[in-house]
């Protein structure tokens, strides 16, 4: 969603539990019920909405992270190469219509951030790319993280680029000429 598009004010009937509840979550994070609204609204439109077409499920991290343990790491090396090939694109694709690799990133931003994959950040000089992805879910999330991407970019933008992975960390560097 654009960053400074213009607003409007639109009145909507909730219900007094509701509002309550808002209320206090808003005041839980130290912002405004608006401030609250927006981004659950923001959500929706940037994820929620495309997301529910897809069958994704939620599970607890600490579960996760148990199944990950239980997993040699050739099979996540495979399993990983194998989801990077085809569902990054097939995302890619429904949300933007087009694959490039300013969607690219922006599909990492909005995974990241809605799925809870790592916290994300990207640097660029313009040519010079460093993405930098910190988790807490240990090695063989590292593992596939670096193998998902690693496919993900080549398949969707035709990069292949250097990674540098740690025990919760995952840092991809890459140059477009």
């Amino acid at each position: 969603m654009p960053k400074h598009e213009e607003t409007l004010i639109r009145s909507v009937r909730i219900s007094k539990a509701l509002d309550t509840l808002l209320r206090k979550d808003a005041k839980t994070k130290r912002i405004t019920v608006n401030a609250l609204i927006s981004s659950i609204m923001a959500k929706y439109a940037e994820w929620d909405r495309y997301i529910e077409r897809f069958g994704v499920i939620s599970i607890k991290r600490d579960a996760f992270r148990s199944i990950l343990g239980m997993i040699e790491d050739d099979k996540i090396i495979d399993v990983s190469k194998q989801i990077g090939t085809q569902v990054p694109k097939q995302f890619i694709l429904f949300w933007f219509k087009k694959t490039t690799l300013e969607t690219y990133l922006e599909y990492m931003s909005l995974v990241c951030r809605y799925s809870e994959f790592a916290q994300y950040e990207v640097d660029t000089d313009g040519t010079n790319y460093t993405m930098t992805l910190i988790h807490d879910l240990d090695e063989k999330w590292s593992l596939f993280l670096k193998n998902w991407i690693e496919q993900g970019m080549k398949t969707t933008v035709g990069i292949i680029p250097l990674f540098d992975v740690s025990k919760n960390s995952v840092i991809v560097r890459f140059h477009i000429a």
